[in-house]
């Protein structure tokens, strides 16, 4: 990781913004443990989708962005080819960073980003149609996968890898123990899919840049609506033909990055109207957008390591505690309140970085 300065001309408030709005939502997730918050949309579930749900793919959509954004200025100034090893340099980065802050479950928000990243770069100058072919591509190979091979009852959780049904390629795989110890987000192939929502996100870009108000808003709809469309009519049981496939991140099955690729749809042209349009600036979002992956960084460091976490969560309840036994129904406000300071502290961290125009990469 290494300060920079960035170049703020010719940027989309709404990008920004979104991007912005998921880190805020991957703390809100992340955190509720830390302050005793037990509300079903703030959690993952293996059977159906809920707000938690949507945040990594917005924030697998924006990386999408970002990525067509950078290629398109870099390449200008330095060439395809080294803008190209840039790119993987900075996705294996992100893979090294997720080897070491994902101890015990590698199937998270960073890894996924790394090698979705890896997928897509060979991909990343190419023309919408060839991108959106190579996104489809991803997703039905993976799906395959799921399908017609053992991976599926894995990661459904429902049989474990053993030497007798590893398929023979499988073998081949090296620290099998450990890429296949968690079943989360797809496991170790779930880039694939990822890679659809990654890829549909610099399509995304594509749309945004025109300035075409006619088109943002015609393309933003269409794909939005037709994909979650499209994503729900699969999630449904088809008579003999297949089963119900639940709109999970937990199974990364077709269903899932076609529902939520169609809900990053619609949020973006939310954000356009909110931002571009109205000129709306939510605070704190933009501030923390220039530096999201080092502020996701710093919030997986803080609430998957034992002292921070247990420092906060110990502080809280003295806090909270005298105030829950009085009135039970606090527990929940409370632990909401806990959330947005600890986010507050975190903006607060992004918003000196960004007045000094310190600009972390990862």
């Amino acid at each position: 990781m290494s300060p920079t300065t960035l170049n703020a001309s010719n940027r989309l408030l709404s990008i920004d913004q979104l991007r912005g709005y998921a880190i805020f939502g991957m703390i809100l997730v992340n955190s509720k443990g830390m302050f005793g918050v037990k509300i079903e949309q703030l959690s993952h579930f293996k059977d159906h989708f809920t707000y938690a749900d949507t945040i990594a793919p917005i924030f697998m959509f924006v990386v999408g962005i970002s990525m067509r954004l950078s290629w398109l200025r870099r390449s200008e100034v330095t060439g395809i080819t080294a803008t190209r090893i840039a790119m993987v340099k900075r996705f294996t980065t992100l893979v090294l960073i997720a080897f070491v802050i994902y101890m015990g479950w590698l199937w998270d928000a960073l890894m996924d980003i790394g090698l979705a990243g890896l997928l897509a770069v060979m991909f990343i100058d190419k023309s919408p149609k060839v991108r959106a072919i190579a996104a489809c591509t991803m997703a039905l190979l993976y799906q395959a996968l799921v399908s017609f091979t053992v991976y599926g009852p894995w990661i459904m959780r429902k049989v474990k890898l053993t030497e007798e049904n590893t398929p023979y390629l499988f073998k081949w795989i090296p620290y099998q123990s450990t890429l296949f110890d968690v079943a989360i987000n797809g496991g170790p192939f779930g880039p694939l899919s990822w890679c659809f929502i990654l890829l549909l996100g610099t399509i995304a870009y594509d749309i945004m840049k025109s300035n075409d108000r006619q088109r943002i808003v015609t393309y933003s709809l269409s794909l939005g609506i037709g994909l979650c469309a499209a994503g729900w009519a699969l999630s449904m049981p088809w008579g003999d033909v297949k089963p119900l496939w639940p709109i999970t991140a937990y199974h990364m099955t077709l269903p899932f990055p076609l529902w939520s690729t169609g809900l990053c749809f619609l949020t973006l042209l939310a954000f356009d109207f909110l931002c571009d349009v109205g000129g709306i600036r939510i605070p704190t979002f933009t501030s923390v957008s220039m530096n999201a992956l080092f502020i996701y960084i710093v919030q997986c460091v803080i609430s998957e390591t034992e002292a921070p976490q247990e420092l906060i969560t110990k502080s809280f309840e003295w806090i909270q505690k005298p105030l829950v036994e009085s009135d039970p129904s606090l527990a929940v406000p409370l632990g909401i309140c806990g959330i947005l300071a600890y986010y507050g502290l975190l903006a607060a961290l992004a918003y000196v970085l960004h007045r000094k125009k310190i600009y972390i990469k990862v």
